[in-house]
């Protein structure tokens, strides 16, 4: 693998919000859709009922760097920053046309049994389909928000 999967978009006017820009939620919808989409492309099928697991969100953060306004393109690509037996920590770095960070999301997911509703290890085929796409996506830069704290600097 040489490349890693990217998704791709415009900015629509039903995103846009009060502000002229779009909205938070949406940030989260799309992140979480690209989420899903990653899932999808080392072997998920949630479509399917008789899978052993499925995929949980255990917690995640967005930062929001810049604004993102009517007609705007931007992309998002996900990149594993770490991984175990049932659990995937994920950064997606959303970028503008000119290839400026917009926004990062963090987000810690975790592979549930359909049938206990606990944590279950990833199947094999799926567990080594993240092993490989750990091991042969490009170098990135951490984002500086990776792992941050929400709060207020006390003086």
């Amino acid at each position: 693998m040489t490349t890693i999967f990217e998704y791709n978009f415009t900015v629509e006017t039903s995103w846009i919000d009060h502000n002229d820009h779009m909205h938070d939620a949406k940030y989260y919808s799309l992140f979480s859709d690209c989420v899903v989409y990653f899932f999808k492309s080392v072997g998920y099928e949630f479509e399917r009922e008789d899978l052993p697991v499925t995929i949980f969100s255990l917690e995640s953060h967005i930062s929001f760097l810049k604004e993102l306004r009517l007609g705007d393109t931007f992309t998002v690509r996900p990149y594993i920053y770490d991984y175990d037996a049932k659990r995937t920590h994920l950064i997606l770095v959303m970028t503008n046309a000119q290839g400026e960070k917009v926004a990062t999301y963090e987000v810690m997911m975790i592979s549930v049994s359909n049938k206990t509703r606990k944590s279950a290890p990833f199947p094999d085929k799926i567990y080594q389909t993240i092993a490989d796409y750990y091991s042969q996506q490009p170098q990135f830069e951490v984002p500086k928000q990776i792992g941050h704290v929400i709060g207020i600097p006390k003086k």
